[in-house]
């Protein structure tokens, strides 16, 4: 949606449609409990930002 404000609406459409594959296909296969799915979103989240700001992703544990 931030990319289509900018004029950009080549890219919001196929980027959600890209996601919701990707949280369908984590969601079935933690049983289809939003909170499970949503966790492991967030712990993939938060090793990627460690991981960005050069601490290893164990860190976060």
């Amino acid at each position: 949606m931030a990319a289509e404000a900018k004029g950009d609406g080549l890219i919001g459409e196929p980027g959600r449609a890209g996601w919701m594959r990707i949280w369908d296909t984590a969601h079935l296969s933690l049983g289809a409990d939003a909170g499970a799915t949503a966790g492991f979103f967030a712990c993939g989240m938060l090793g990627n930002t460690l991981t960005a700001i050069g601490l290893p992703a164990s860190a976060g544990k």
